[in-house]
């Protein structure tokens, strides 16, 4: 790689809500040395085929795997002594969006400030808004788009925006 850059390995610690044992993590990250010496975490590395090849190879250094094994098995150790982490960690990823499991004639809540569109699209037009806290009944679905009944139209909200 070129001079000045640098791939580091963090070794840290996450909390999980609810949960009182931390969690042993491991990051990689791409550095380089800006035009004024100062040391940054370039976040746009992982989509330079080059330098995410070069990653990837390093992941089979023995330094890289000694490293990789010792905090996953500090993971694997705090899950065996905290079921509740083991169990919360197994479950992620799982949880669904209760928006879009409510049947029609549901009542939902806008979870934070929104645009409501006129067709379930990212760019259709915007036909008004809601604030968060704003209850919504559900008329249908379509995509990952909820559809509700706006001031006499028919309108659509991201379901990620509605509980």
């Amino acid at each position: 790689m070129a001079d000045g850059t640098y791939v580091v390995y963090v070794c840290f610690n996450y909390i999980c809500k609810d949960i009182e044992t931390p969690v042993p993590a491991l990051s990689q990250c791409y550095v380089i040395t800006d035009s004024e010496g100062n040391l940054k975490i370039d976040g746009g590395a992982v989509e330079n085929t080059e330098i995410s090849a070069y990653t990837d190879e390093l992941k089979s250094d023995e330094d890289v795997k000694e490293l990789t094994a010792k905090v996953q098995k500090a993971n694997d150790d705090a899950q065996a002594n905290d079921p509740a982490l083991a169990a919360f960690l197994a479950g992620l990823g799982e949880e669904t969006n209760t928006s879009t499991q409510a049947g029609e004639g549901a009542t939902l809540t806008v979870t934070e400030d929104c645009n409501v569109r006129a067709a379930a699209d990212g760019e259709a037009e915007i036909i008004g808004g809601y604030s968060a806290g704003t209850e919504v009944t559900k008329t249908g679905e379509e995509g990952e788009w909820i559809q509700i009944d706006y001031e006499g139209e028919t309108g659509y909200i991201h379901n990620s925006l509605l509980e």
